[in-house]
C-alpha cells in the first residue's frame, strides 16, 4: 500500500538509471520536451525528464508516485521531487524528476494510426482507467493525501493558482461540499457579470440549485482530471504511458468523463472511441461543460 513520502523525496539509489541531475544541470538544459511557459519539462542526460517552474507543485509528484505505487498503470517513474533555489526568484521552485518516455503523444500520432492500432490503444486505456477507479477510496474529495484540489475549476483566473479558501479547494468530506466549492468559484467569476446585481444573484441561485440537484450520489474515485490524447505518450512498441498528473486526485465518478468531453476538439475519430474508454455521464456533462465555459469565458 502506498504511503505518503517524506519531503524532499528521493527514490532509492538502486532504482535510479544514473546519478540524479543537480539543479544547475536542470536549469542548464536546453532540450525542452514541453513548452508550457512557466512549467517547462526538460530532458537532462538520456534518462531524466524534469518538470519545474513557478506553477509546478510537489503535489503533482506525490500524485504520480501514488499511482505508480498503487497500480500497474504505466506512468513515468518518479525519481525525486524537491524544492530548490533558482536565480531571479526570491522563493524556492519545485522540481519533479521522472523517467524520460521516448515516443510521441497520442494527439500527434492518432491520425497516422491504423484502425486496429487505435482499437488496441483504446483497449489499453480502458484497462488503465478501470484500474485507476479501482484504487480503494478514502472517501473524501480532494488532492492525494488530503491535500487541496488542484483542478483548473478551482484556480484563480488572475494567476492560475488554487483559491486559498478551504471551502473552495478542500479537501471536502462530502460531494455536497465539493459542489458548493464549484459554485463558489462560479460566484467569483461572476464579479465580471454585466447583467446588474439583482439579475446576477438570481442567475447564481439558478446555478446553485441545479448543481446540487445534478451533482449528487457520486462516490470519490481517483481521477487523472486532464485526460486527453495530449497527455498520453505512445511508445514505439505501441504501448501507452499516461502523463501529466498535475490536476489528479479524488473526485466524483463523473469528473473524468465530463472533463474529457470538454476537451474534445472534434477533429478526429478519437471523439467516437473515447466513449469506450470512460463510463458516460450524459446528464452531468451538460452542466459540467456549461460550468467550465461560464468560468473561463464569462
Amino acid at each position: 500500500m502506498a504511503t505518503r513520502p517524506t519531503l524532499p523525496y528521493y527514490a532509492p539509489p538502486e532504482l535510479l538509471p544514473g546519478p540524479l541531475p543537480t539543479v544547475a544541470e536542470i536549469l542548464a538544459s536546453k532540450r525542452r520536451i514541453s513548452h508550457e511557459g512557466q512549467t517547462p519539462v526538460v530532458l537532462v542526460g538520456e534518462h531524466y525528464a524534469v518538470k519545474y517552474g513557478v506553477r509546478t507543485s510537489i503535489q503533482e509528484g506525490e500524485s504520480q508516485l501514488f499511482v505508480q505505487q498503487s497500480t500497474s498503470i504505466p506512468v513515468p517513474k518518479v525519481y525525486a521531487f524537491f524544492q530548490g533555489d533558482v536565480p531571479g526568484y526570491n522563493f524556492k521552485i519545485s522540481f519533479i524528476v521522472m523517467e524520460y518516455i521516448p515516443g510521441t503523444t497520442l494527439e500527434r500520432a492518432w491520425d497516422t494510426l491504423s484502425a486496429s492500432a487505435k482499437r488496441d490503444i483504446v483497449s489499453q486505456l480502458r484497462r488503465h482507467m478501470d484500474e485507476l477507479r479501482s484504487i480503494p477510496s478514502p472517501g473524501y474529495y480532494g488532492g492525494v493525501w488530503r491535500q487541496q484540489i488542484r483542478d483548473r475549476d478551482f484556480e484563480r483566473p488572475s494567476d492560475g493558482l488554487p483559491y486559498p479558501e478551504p471551502e473552495i479547494t478542500g479537501p471536502h468530506e462530502t460531494e455536497e461540499q465539493l459542489v458548493e466549492g464549484m459554485w463558489r468559484c462560479l460566484e467569483k467569476a461572476f464579479t465580471r457579470y454585466e447583467g446588474g446585481p439583482a439579475r446576477r444573484e438570481r442567475h447564481l441561485a439558478y446555478f446553485r440549485r441545479h448543481y446540487h440537484s445534478v451533482f449528487k450520489g457520486h462516490p470519490s474515485v481517483f481521477t487523472h482530471a486532464n485526460f486527453f490524447p495530449g497527455n498520453v505518450m505512445l511508445r514505439p512498441d505501441g504501448s501507452v504511458v499516461i502523463i501529466d498528473w498535475e490536476h489528479s486526485g479524488w473526485y466524483p465518478t463523473f469528473w473524468e468523463y465530463c472533463g474529457t468531453m470538454w476537451l474534445l476538439d472534434h477533429e478526429s475519430d478519437w471523439d467516437e472511441l473515447v466513449y469506450e474508454v470512460l463510463d458516460e455521464y450524459e446528464a452531468e456533462m451538460g452542466w459540467f461543460v456549461n460550468h467550465r465555459e461560464t468560468i473561463f469565458h464569462n
